[in-house]
């Protein structure tokens, strides 16, 4: 979506138009999922958090003052929502992706599309993705914030730094710790299946 297209759906979802809101829903549903699934490692909590993000963006769209970009905005949303789920650390009752928000006129059905990898895609990929993902998951909370929002979701500095209430300074000190240890955890991991495979070649 271009931003003129992204700023006029914005303006008439204000208004309540459902439509504007269901463009603006398929455009970042799936960006919502890949960080929401990434913070959760697990399906149906990120569903979850993707759904109760697009139900609390709708219902303070008015409260949207535009200081920020609504990208900003909505990720704050679903960050936020992914903590409270994450220190509650247990599931949450939400509603049902088939049921609808009601607008004035209308109603607005959410659905968050299905992410399950394609059959073709190669096992080395996929390999390394798993690795890379339960890497990230082990890190402390502080240091995985960030490196989820910067590293995956490619928020500038100024983002991370709205989102997570930091100044950037300590944005970027976190960053270079986080991938730090993230690559000396990669790094050990890749070692020892490289030995443990020529331990299994020479016996």
């Amino acid at each position: 979506m271009h931003e003129e297209a992204e700023l006029v759906a914005l303006a008439q979802a204000r208004k309540g138009d459902p439509e504007a809101f269901a463009l603006l829903v398929e455009y970042y549903s799936p960006r919502l999922f890949n960080v929401c699934f990434t913070y959760l490692a697990n399906r149906q909590d990120a569903e979850d958090c993707v759904q109760e993000t697009l139900i609390k963006a709708f219902r303070s769209l008015a409260d949207y003052s535009g200081r920020s970009s609504f990208y900003t905005w909505i990720y704050r949303i679903a960050i936020n929502t992914c903590l409270d789920l994450r220190r509650k650390s247990k599931r949450n009752p939400s509603l049902s992706l088939d049921e609808a928000i009601e607008t004035e006129d209308s109603l607005v059905y959410q659905q968050v599309p299905d992410r399950q990898p394609l059959p073709d895609e190669l096992a080395e990929t996929a390999e390394m993705t798993r690795l890379v993902r339960q890497e990230i998951a082990n890190r402390p909370d502080y240091l995985k914030d960030i490196i989820i929002l910067r590293d995956l979701e490619g928020l500038s500095y100024q983002e991370l730094s709205k989102i997570l209430h930091l100044p950037e300074g300590t944005v970027k000190s976190r960053l270079s710790r986080a991938r730090r240890q993230l690559m000396e955890r990669i790094k050990n991991r890749e070692q020892s299946a490289a030995r443990s495979r020529l331990t299994g070649k020479s016996s």
